[in-house]
């Protein structure tokens, strides 16, 4: 049996109205520093290498196309439905034009990916329109909320209700290896309260629980990954760990069945 490339997000999966994970770092054919799955094209990695990666996920999958952007750190949250849909293997694939950190959508069949390593994949699933939602949350992304911005484009675009959501924060860097200046820390503290301080450290995933919490989902709704990425560098990439030379994961979900 084939290796399998990705880590499966059972908490969504098991609703069996999506397809959701986190690839993996190994099983594909890119070089040291980006060895071997590299999903990314904009770090550097040889650009064959990189589409052969995606060919492989694509037939391991059944993926054939992905709506992702160029993610810029910021609060941005598109609608799937404004970014034209093409097979993401094939070279010369222009993003550029969308930029954000964030996707929704409530079609059938249609795939949405972030690229990660250490910040927090956020994943959303609203059980009952259906519709879904992925973000990329870093420390700029958590301090500007992207997770609740996320939900709020989902109110707003496909009438979603808090209570109705599942959301899942992927592996990502934790508290035991994200430290970070003191002015940072104020900076959280002063948002999110004296949780999400460890020493010299943050907790970026208490800070998103924390606003989804505030926001009104409940906290029972909210699972979070047991991996961080830097400690597990044989699993994942780190850009942390890795010096900031390093591939990328892509983090993933797509809408599979209507209700």
């Amino acid at each position: 049996m084939r290796k399998n490339l990705y880590y499966v997000i059972s908490e969504l999966t098991d609703t069996g109205l999506v397809k959701a994970g986190i690839s993996l770092r190994s099983g594909g054919v890119s070089i040291p520093p980006y060895d071997t799955f590299n999903l990314a094209t904009h770090v550097g990695d040889d650009s064959k290498a990189v589409y052969q990666n995606q060919t492989i996920f694509s037939r391991q999958t059944d993926i054939k196309s992905i709506k992702y952007c160029k993610q810029i750190h910021s609060d941005t949250v598109l609608d799937a439905a404004t970014i034209t849909p093409s097979d993401w293997c094939q070279e010369n694939r222009n993003i550029e034009q969308w930029t954000g950190d964030a996707l929704i959508s409530s079609r059938l069949g249609e795939t949405l990916g972030i690229f990660t390593a250490d910040c927090i994949p956020i994943f959303v699933l609203d059980t009952k329109t259906p519709a879904i939602g992925i973000a990329h949350a870093g420390w700029r992304g958590t301090l500007d909320l992207i997770a609740t911005k996320t939900l709020l484009q989902m109110e707003r675009i496909f009438h979603t209700l808090k209570k109705n959501c599942l959301i899942h924060l992927g592996a990502s860097i934790k508290k035991c290896c994200y430290q970070v200046s003191s002015d940072l820390q104020l900076k959280f503290e002063a948002k999110f309260g004296h949780s999400v301080q460890y020493g010299d450290s943050l907790c970026l995933q208490t800070a998103n629980k924390i606003q989804l919490v505030d926001f009104g989902v409940h906290p029972k709704a909210i699972t979070i990954s047991p991996y961080c990425t830097a400690c597990n560098t044989d699993k994942f990439f780190s850009y942390r760990a890795e010096s900031g030379q390093t591939g990328r994961m892509l983090s993933f979900i797509q809408l599979t069945r209507n209700q």
